[in-house]
């Protein structure tokens, strides 16, 4: 497994800014990981990408913050 994002192809090494908060991913083709900017997904109650979501009772997404507040 190399230390590159599989989506967007940025070093997820130790000491890249992108170590922290990425996941371990393989999408068949190649293995490595997700940075956390490419598996943050847009909140439909506040726009905001967020690593941290869920689904609400419609099936959209709800970021931990809008989850929290409502």
């Amino acid at each position: 497994m190399k230390d590159i994002c599989i989506d967007c192809d940025r070093d997820t090494s130790f000491g890249s800014g992108l170590f922290v908060n990425r996941i371990p991913a393989d999408n068949g083709d190649r293995s490595g990981f997700l940075c956390v900017e490419c598996l943050a997904e847009q909140c439909d109650h506040c726009g905001e990408l967020s690593a941290e979501y869920g689904s609400d009772e419609e099936g959209g997404i709800i970021c931990d913050d809008c989850e929290m507040s409502s």
